[in-house]
């Protein structure tokens, strides 16, 4: 079974070496589509009974460890110099520095990466996180799954 949660946040970035306009500090309004895969959990009389996962336990994982990290945030690549020094310089603004260049690709294998090891397997029921979906735009998505 696939059970899915969907989310939404604003976050500015750049794509430092792009050849176009994403080389400029721009921002965009993301989207997520957080996705577990499990077996329904059949323990009678638990509060999840019938459930891969309740997806107030899905929002809560991901709002503390990635809603509240990066909305309104910037991401700058450790390697933008220009930009780590303007938020170096600007400590009252939020920013997360990565390792990566901030493509949609590398923040939706980031998301995983941070979420996968908060979703335990606590009610037997097989529970792994399969993927995490990425809107830049709104016609403009990516899909990471780990050993694809």
């Amino acid at each position: 079974m696939l059970v899915t949660k969907h989310f939404e946040w604003c976050m500015g970035h750049r794509v430092l070496n792009h050849k176009s306009k994403c080389k400029n500090v721009h921002g965009h309004h993301y989207q997520a589509d957080i996705t577990l895969k499990g077996d329904l959990n059949s323990r009678e009389g638990d509060s999840s009974e019938g459930m891969v996962i309740d997806f107030g336990d899905i929002k809560e994982v991901f709002n503390k460890h990635i809603y509240e990290v990066l909305d309104h945030g910037f991401m700058v690549w450790e390697k933008d110099f220009v930009l780590k020094d303007f938020f170096l310089k600007n400590s009252d603004q939020k920013y997360i520095e990565v390792p990566f260049t901030p493509t949609a690709e590398n923040i939706a294998m980031w998301i995983f990466n941070k979420l996968e090891p908060k979703f335990i397997d606590i009610f037997g029921t097989n529970l792994k996180l399969e993927s995490v979906k990425i809107w830049e735009t709104p016609l403009s998505m990516v899909i990471y799954q780990k050993n694809v």
